[in-house]
C-alpha cells in the first residue's frame, strides 16, 4: 500500500493506493466537497472491509479525474464510507494504469494514458 496527498478535481485529498482493494472507493463526504455526480450502479455490489463489515453499494462516480503530477487519470469510484482517506484506488486501477511499485524506495509509478 501506497498513500499521499493529491489533486482530485482541484482539492487535494487523501488517497491510498491498495493492490489489496479489487475497486476503487470514494468517501461520501468528498463526493460532497467535490460536487460529484452519482450515478446509479447497473449491477448491485457489496463490499467487504478488512475487519469485516460488509457494504452495499449503491452508486458510483463515473470517470472521475484524479491529477497526479500534472497527469489526468480516470476512474470510476464508487461512494463508500471509509476512514481515513478520501479516496483508494484498487488492483483494477493500478492494473490499468501499469503501476509499478517500489517498496523499498516507496515509490509507485503510473503509465499515462499517452504512454
Amino acid at each position: 500500500m501506497v498513500s499521499g496527498t493529491l489533486l482530485v478535481n482541484h482539492i487535494f485529498t487523501r488517497v491510498l493506493f491498495d493492490a489489496c482493494a479489487t475497486h476503487y472507493f470514494i468517501s461520501p463526504t468528498i463526493v460532497k466537497r467535490l460536487a460529484c455526480k452519482l450515478d446509479e450502479r447497473d449491477v448491485e455490489l457489496c463490499a467487504a472491509t478488512p475487519v469485516g463489515s460488509i457494504y452495499q453499494i449503491e452508486s458510483v462516480v463515473r470517470n472521475y479525474p484524479i491529477t497526479i503530477h500534472g497527469r489526468v487519470f480516470l476512474a470510476d469510484l464508487v461512494s463508500l464510507e471509509i476512514q481515513g482517506y478520501d479516496v483508494i484506488l484498487g488492483m483494477d486501477w493500478l492494473a490499468k494504469q501499469k503501476a509499478t511499485v517500489d517498496c523499498e524506495q516507496k515509490f509507485l509509478t503510473l503509465v499515462t494514458p499517452e504512454g
